[in-house]
């Protein structure tokens, strides 16, 4: 056992039932997260990134069932955990920071309050909790943060309310955040001050993240490691640095290359022929080859197995690169 190793994800499948079918959203993927790791999770819409991060806080709902696997955190099982007893895992354990943070504040209640109401969980005081959300507004680079306490959430602005999602997640010290599709909707400046915030949540607090996101720029600025996924599968896995540097899956390639550049040496930005597959009717063999630029024969008859280019990293092709 990896005594740095914080949560093991192996042979994950998610599926949503439709009618007589069952449709499989995440197939069979198996990743892990270390301590004070930032691990990146990337993909076009639809490759099974939010459904994997709600499998791990047990927030599938129906028609979607976890059909099988194991997600081990802190040596426990949490599939095998009882509704009561994972219950006490979510935000206390694991926190989770979703896309919309105007959706997840109460409207009629004041920001401060719902950060304490947090807090108040642990048995802490509500004056003391409340002292505490003045500190974790601080530490979270809020202006003025005694004033801001008192804001209703249409009071802020769309990075204040990210930032109050993500206090709310830290106040009660989790080992790991979930954090999906943290900068949606949210200007570029405002973008680098959230992402260079959850770097700095894992210096100060100890915090392992895992970030959901299809933009490789945000993955470039904050993952230690990234995980690509493509049509619910795990295409590729491994050091942010050396999927930059030497990314083995096409898919991956391609999406680097559709990275907006500051010169324009590069030319016309990288496009990703034709639509993700479809989950209903997947194509025999890679799921990818309808789209490969590099497709072979025994592309379109067998599935490639992931398997260790170097230490660390794993690639799920038939394709060799040099």
């Amino acid at each position: 056992m990896n005594g740095n190793r914080l949560l093991t994800v192996n042979n994950l499948s998610v599926s949503y039932v439709m009618k007589k079918d069952a449709i499989k959203a995440v197939d069979n993927i198996n990743f892990h997260i270390d301590k004070k790791e930032i691990l990146a999770l990337v993909g076009e819409s639809g490759s099974g990134k939010s459904t994997t991060a709600k499998a791990l806080m047990r927030l599938v709902n129906q028609p979607g069932r976890i059909d099988s696997g194991e997600i081990i955190f802190l040596d426990q099982d949490l599939l095998k955990l009882k509704e009561k007893d994972m219950s006490k895992v979510r935000g206390k354990e694991i926190g989770m920071i979703f896309q919309n943070p105007l959706d997840s504040l109460n409207p009629v209640y004041k920001v401060g309050a719902q950060v304490a109401e947090a807090i108040t969980l642990d048995k802490i005081p509500r004056q003391e909790a409340f002292k505490k959300v003045i500190d974790i507004f601080n530490d979270i680079k809020i202006s003025d943060a005694g004033v801001r306490v008192e804001s209703y959430p249409h009071e802020l602005s769309g990075g204040m309310r990210q930032r109050v999602m993500i206090g709310m997640m830290i106040s009660r010290s989790p080992k790991l955040i979930i954090a999906d599709e943290p900068t949606t909707a949210l200007d570029v400046t405002i973008q680098a001050q959230i992402l260079e915030l959850m770097k700095n949540l894992r210096d100060e607090y100890e915090t392992s993240i895992l970030v959901i996101t299809h933009d490789f720029g945000i993955v470039a600025e904050v993952a230690d490691r990234v995980g690509v996924m493509y049509a619910g599968e795990i295409v590729e896995i491994g050091d942010v640095f050396t999927i930059f540097e030497n990314p083995e899956h096409p898919y991956t390639g391609l999406l680097i290359k559709s990275l907006p550049r500051i010169t324009k040496k590069e030319g016309r930005l990288q496009v990703i022929e034709g639509n993700v597959a479809n989950l209903a009717d997947l194509p025999e063999g890679c799921r990818f080859s309808d789209r490969c630029p590099f497709v072979m024969e025994i592309c379109h008859k067998e599935n490639p197995r992931m398997t260790e280019r170097a230490p660390g990293h794993f690639c799920a092709c038939h394709r060799k690169v040099k």
